[in-house]
């Protein structure tokens, strides 16, 4: 049942009106700018200056006020990367959630075949660093050591490194398979 109100004074009504109204209005220019704004910077001639710039600022203005008038939230918040509710209402939610994450922890172990020595990365980290596994800065000091104990120059270690990359290590799985078979030739 729902507790009796107590009556407006003048004041309160006066100021509820004119809320309403002010809500009303501000609801309006925010619809027509979201629509004519875009029209605006859509007509002849087209060109990207600081008058295109503010039409396209008056739109994000508009379509942000309808976003929170509507939902209670800016419009950056609405398209925010990750899950769109924040923090689980209780506490029995939080706990189903961590155990259904575990599972699917074990479930993509389970079929990677995983034995948990690889390193978990992403889409970009399989793109920038390829096959290449733990330990790589150290084996790239030791052959740089190696070299420079050689008499090369850092130039020639650089343009060798670069051979690599060109031919995609062409030559030394050639040279590997020759030093393997035992053909392979001295060095001068």
């Amino acid at each position: 049942m729902a507790t009796p109100q107590p009556p407006l004074t003048p004041e309160d009504r006066l100021a509820v009106e004119q809320k309403a109204r002010y809500d009303r209005i501000t609801r309006n220019l925010a619809i027509g700018g979201a629509i004519i704004c875009p029209l605006i910077a859509l007509m002849p001639p087209r060109k990207l200056d600081l008058y295109t710039f503010s039409l396209g600022v008056g739109f994000y203005l508009s379509a942000d006020h309808l976003a929170q008038s509507y939902n209670g939230r800016p419009l950056y918040s609405q398209f925010s990367l990750g899950s769109p509710i924040r923090e689980l209402p209780t506490e029995k939610a939080k706990e189903t959630s961590r155990i259904l994450k575990e599972r699917e922890e074990l479930e993509r172990i389970k079929r990677e075949g995983s034995t948990g020595k690889e390193v978990r990365r992403g889409m970009l980290g399989r793109l920038w660093m390829g096959d290449e596994e733990e330990g790589w800065k150290e084996r790239r000091m030791e052959e740089e050591k190696k070299a420079l104990q050689e008499g090369k120059s850092y130039g020639s270690i650089i343009l060798d490194q670069i051979w690599e990359v060109w031919n995609w290590d062409k030559k030394n799985r050639e040279g590997r398979a020759e030093e393997k078979s035992g053909d392979a030739p001295k060095k001068e």
